[in-house]
């Protein structure tokens, strides 16, 4: 299998494509390893790593949490789980 930091670009691409079914936005950060990911209920939830593939996903709270953005939530790890997956199994 690749290292990780050649995967990093592979998995951001395949999880950009992901999101934008969900009409999510990816938008990298200026520190390293750091996305913002805004949903179109205007949801944001930051998602980070220190050693890929252990992501960590956080809601950002900028207002109500409502059952919309659990749907998100869920979506969104889905979509990290599977391209995580895919990425390893196309490399392993």
């Amino acid at each position: 299998m690749k290292i990780a930091s050649n995967l990093i670009p592979e998995f951001e691409k395949l999880f950009r494509e992901k999101l934008q079914l969900n009409n999510c936005r990816l938008r990298k950060k200026r520190q390293e390893n750091n996305y913002e990911i805004t949903t179109p209920a205007k949801d944001i939830f930051l998602m980070s790593w220190c050693e890929f593939p252990e992501i960590t996903l956080i809601y950002q709270p900028v207002g109500i949490r409502t059952d919309q953005t659990i749907v998100y939530e869920r979506a969104i790890r889905s979509h990290m789980n599977f391209c995580v997956s895919s990425i390893q199994n196309a490399h392993s």
